[in-house]
């Protein structure tokens, strides 16, 4: 198979906005090679990948972003619409400058080039993400998570999900049900049986995405607790779970909002990720309105992360 190579060179203001748009056009192993993170990285001396010097990335100016799409007629149809959303782009920003190259790679140049942007990664206080093919001697207090993404799906490197792995992390009990929504590669529910759940079940409507977590559940040798399904939000689903992860998009958490709280328990709790930070406030009014309690808000690159307690029948009333 060939893949089709589309590098952006991007002014770092609409970098948000761009990576969405890769996402919701449905490019594979999207990159985003941005000079203040490697920054950051380096201030955090947290810069692992070995392979790239930071120094390519330091000395631009501009940030990059690259996507793959299987060569053909339907990448062809998405290129259309990628190119379409992208140059609406300079209606939003002053000084909108950006540049658009497509190439073409083969399988296993692809397969083997977007690996090695993917290193072992620490989040939160002990959750450390690594590839399956990169060996890690963990600390007594760390938890591992092995993921074998196949370039399509979260990987944990993302915001929204590293955004929803510390909440996580920080909220989830023993021995609690926890739901997945929109579960992509399965990380979160990884995280979430390693983290002390009782069990999980998770929903991707993209059967690709199903296939991917399974695998990555095996993997991780917590098949058994975790159950993987595709289908839309929590459509009949009669179970209640403790937690509800909903790693979507803005639009989507706004129209899931008031399944969630029905599929929670009383005083249960609602993470919800994938939120662009200008529309975080319409995300918030929607879940407050729906009888839920606001706990906790992070942002992180452009992207907000919620924590809501969904309030008892007592609290309603007075």
């Amino acid at each position: 198979m060939k893949w089709q190579e589309v590098i952006l060179t991007i002014k770092n203001e609409a970098v948000d906005a761009a990576s969405n748009i890769f996402f919701d056009v449905g490019f594979k192993g999207v990159v985003i090679e941005d000079p203040k993170a490697v920054c950051r990285y380096i201030d955090e001396d947290q810069w692992d990948c070995h392979d790239i010097s930071p120094r390519e990335i330091l000395d631009r100016d501009m940030v990059i972003i690259k996507g793959y799409l299987p060569k053909g007629y339907e990448s062809e149809k998405s290129l259309d619409i990628f190119y379409k959303k992208i140059s609406q782009l300079e209606n939003y920003f002053e000084d909108y400058e950006a540049d658009i190259s497509v190439g073409e790679i083969k399988e296993e140049d692809w397969a083997s080039s977007w690996k090695k942007y993917y290193k072992t990664i620490k989040i939160g206080k002990g959750l450390v993400i690594r590839p399956k093919w990169e060996d890690y001697a963990a600390k007594s207090w760390e938890t591992v998570i092995t993921m074998d993404p196949g370039a399509a799906f979260g990987t944990g490197t993302h915001p929204t999900t590293s955004l929803c792995l510390r909440l996580l992390e920080k909220y989830l009990r023993k021995g609690q049900v926890v739901f997945d929504v929109g579960c992509g590669s399965g990380i979160l529910s990884i995280a979430s049986i390693k983290l002390g759940a009782k069990s999980v079940f998770a929903r991707d409507i993209d059967p690709m995405a199903v296939k991917v977590a399974r695998r990555n559940c095996l993997l991780n040798g917590v098949d058994n607790e975790i159950k993987v399904e595709a289908g839309n939000f929590l459509n009949e689903v009669n179970e209640r779970a403790h937690l509800i992860l909903a790693n979507l998009t803005t639009d989507a958490i706004v129209e899931f909002t008031p399944q969630a709280y029905q599929k929670l328990y009383g005083e249960g709790i609602l993470i919800a990720s994938g939120i662009a930070a200008e529309k975080a406030e319409k995300a918030k009014e929607e879940i407050a309105a729906t009888g839920f309690e606001l706990i906790e808000q992070r942002l992180e690159g452009g992207w907000t992360a919620l924590a809501a307690r969904k309030k008892t029948t007592k609290e309603l009333v007075g």
